[in-house]
């Protein structure tokens, strides 16, 4: 049993970001507190604190960051998250409902993905039970969006464990700072509507407070091809999501803030064992914080509460007995200048993370954790900057309950397991000329297990001839990441020229319990046992040119390549177990491309993404068996045309997958061309 015998946690020094001498301060409170407004007409460019918890321009932030903007968000016509996403470079997002879509970063996808981190203003809508992303349950509504920071690569250093194929933070509007008052009504084929309002009350430049509401209601994909069990177990999706976001001025640089959230969810969803079912979830969030611009240097503390019921309807149409799931966070952060080219940034963190369920877990599994972390900043000349972070992760594991009899499992096991786990991030950015920009970044991040990994039980019977049980002695998963990256602007075409290339290792690689490797207990009965399973490597790149003209011209077109190779026991031959196969379970070549155009009132956008085959998998009817299903490469394409009626009024219509009716994008249900209806009103 993987123990430790000295509990210990300590900060350690590290290199952080590049801040430009025009920011007057550091920040790291959530980063929505930043006047995005006048930092983005100072640069000309966005505005970032997502890559080092501090206030950066996109360009100079040391690792590869993509901004989606709300104008962006607007016209692609989306009505949900991924589909905002899935024009993105070296990002692959599959459908496998109305509402249910799995989002990876630079392969490494799969039915709940645990390697993308997603936060709203910073704060994890990320699910430790299952370790995944429920992206239909993610309570905000696109008006209220600012920007969408998605950065590729691991950044555990700033945001802990999972953040490791990626983070995506989603930063909303600040209600002190932005005045967003929007109600939005769509209609869609072949039979949804959903409705958004957003309102801002503001008392000078002391008091905002926003207000945010949305409903959707939506008839899923047709069946198609699914089994009869799959196909009666799916119902029509309905997500409601409620929102408040409120910041006061206490005092000249004293700010504090308060946020809560609920919402109400019912959506088909696909399981990790290919399966699908209808799943009912209310969530429900709290978070208070105070930033203080001090003598001391620029102090943070932030607090936060999410909680999570979830019931599987078919089976048990109310919440009792299946599963509830809490966090609580608790972050503290000093950042200071000891001189004009330096910045450090001390932190600490206190996480602890439970689940309930008395069918799937028979009791309650959590762990706590305790992490410090450290981050240098050096503007070594006016071209040349040098950035790291480090952080320390000392993680205990608990479990109160029944074990699955047979197991081999005990008490003890559980309740003296645990690890302490680094990560890095460190970055070289060389500006070579006004035009040019280089970046080299070596990064290191950790994939903590789910609560499912660790602690599921099912004795024998329950799911079939064997036993089942999550596994308290699970290493993290680590992930070493190199890459180099080359910006060009392009003045003349009103373009910017962004290139890629990465290389990836990935070990100790993690099976959900459901699709370990089959051994055999010490009690001589057959074992599914979570494990670590082996490791993966990738290697990729990506490039891609942006811009637009005075004329009211906008273009895009990007080429994003990843190859895996699967060092695992997973997924091989006729009788996989787990929906996982590494080498294949990517697309390796993936095209997008977008033209726009705008002319006073008028708004025309057309978007397109190409990808290549990869595998899936699909429930072959056995509890515990997959069946490989191979995806055929495919083109889809949307396209938007909007009308400014007047100043306070817009109405659009988009044509979302028009090329074809139907399409086989996962091994899901195919995926319905639709025409969206929509108009806009601000007051």
């Amino acid at each position: 049993m993987h123990t430790r015998n000295v509990r210990w946690w300590l900060p350690l020094a590290s290199l952080a970001q590049i801040v430009f001498a025009q920011f007057a301060i550091v920040t790291t409170a959530p980063a929505q507190t930043l006047d995005y407004d006048v930092l983005e007409q100072i640069f000309h460019e966005p505005v970032t604190a997502s890559a080092t918890g501090e206030p950066q321009r996109a360009s100079d932030a040391p690792v590869n960051i993509e901004i989606i903007t709300q104008d962006d968000i607007r016209r692609s016509g989306a009505t949900n998250l991924p589909d905002v996403l899935q024009y993105v470079s070296g990002v692959d997002v599959r459908r496998y409902g109305v509402a249910d879509a799995e989002v990876g970063i630079r392969g490494y996808n799969q039915s709940y993905n645990p390697r993308l981190l997603v936060m709203v203003d910073g704060r994890q809508v990320y699910s430790d039970d299952y370790g995944h992303v429920v992206w239909a349950s993610i309570p905000v509504q696109l008006d209220e969006i600012r920007q969408i920071e998605v950065i590729k690569g691991p950044n555990s250093a700033l945001y802990g464990f999972n953040a490791v194929g990626g983070v995506i933070n989603i930063i909303t509007f600040d209600p002190l700072r932005d005045k967003v008052n929007v109600a939005t009504l769509r209609g869609a084929t072949p039979g949804s509507a959903n409705g958004s309002v957003v309102g801002t009350a503001q008392l000078g430049d002391q008091f905002g407070l926003r207000l945010s509401a949305g409903g959707f209601r939506a008839n899923d994909y047709p069946a198609g091809d699914l089994s009869p069990a799959n196909a009666q177990n799916r119902q029509s999706a309905l997500i409601g999501a409620f929102n408040l976001d409120t910041r006061v001025r206490l005092a000249p640089g004293v700010e504090a803030y308060a946020e809560a959230t609920m919402g109400d969810n019912r959506y088909a969803e696909e399981s990790f064992t290919g399966s699908f079912d209808t799943q009912y979830s209310r969530t429900n969030s709290l978070r208070v914080g105070l930033s203080a611009d001090t003598s001391i240097g620029l102090l943070g503390f932030n607090a936060y509460r999410n909680e999570e019921l979830v019931s599987i309807g078919v089976l048990s149409p109310t919440f009792d007995g299946w599963g509830r799931e809490s966090v609580y966070v608790l972050q503290a952060s000093d950042t200071l200048k000891p001189g004009a080219d330096h910045t450090l940034r001390f932190g600490l963190e206190y996480r602890n993370n439970a689940a309930t369920s008395p069918l799937f877990i028979q009791g309650t599994i959590g762990y706590e954790v305790y992490a410090a972390n450290a981050m240098w900043d050096w503007r070594i000349t006016p071209r040349l900057s040098f950035t790291a972070a480090a952080r320390v992760d000392d993680l205990h594991l608990h479990y109160s309950g029944t074990l699955a009899a047979g197991s081999g499992l005990t008490l003890d096991d559980y309740n003296h397991a645990g690890f302490v786990v680094p990560s890095f991030n460190a970055g070289l950015v060389f500006r070579v000329t006004n035009q040019d920009t280089l970046r080299l970044m070596v990064a290191r991040g950790v994939q903590v297990p789910s609560l499912i990994d660790f602690g599921l039980q099912f004795p024998l019977g329950a799911a079939g001839p064997v036993v089942v049980a999550g596994n308290p002695d699970l290493h993290p998963s680590i992930v070493d990441n190199v890459e180099l990256d080359y910006d060009r602007t392009l003045p003349v075409i009103g373009s910017t020229l962004r290139a890629a290339a990465f290389a990836q290792r990935n070990t100790d690689l993690i099976s959900q319990p459901l699709g370990a490797p089959l051994t055999i207990s010490m009690a001589g009965l057959p074992l599914l046992l979570a494990a670590n399973v082996g490791d993966s490597d990738a290697i990729g790149t990506e490039i891609g040119i942006k811009g637009h003209s005075a004329s009211g011209f906008r273009w895009n077109a990007s080429y994003a390549f990843v190859v895996t190779t699967n060092n695992t026991v997973l997924a091989q031959g006729p009788a996989a177990t787990n929906a996982v196969n590494y080498a294949n379970g990517a697309p390796r070549h993936v095209v997008t491309g977008g033209l726009g155009y705008t002319w006073r009132g008028l708004e025309l956008d057309l978007m397109g993404r190409w990808q290549s085959s990869y595998r899936d998998f699909a429930s072959n009817g056995l509890s515990i068996s997959v069946t490989p299903v191979n995806i055929d490469n495919y083109l889809t394409m949307t396209a938007r045309a909007a009308y400014r009626l007047t100043d306070n009024v817009t109405v659009s219509l988009t044509a979302q997958q028009f090329n074809a009716p139907l399409l086989m994008q996962t091994a899901g249900p195919l995926v319905t061309r639709s025409l969206i209806g929509a108009v806009s009103v601000h007051y």
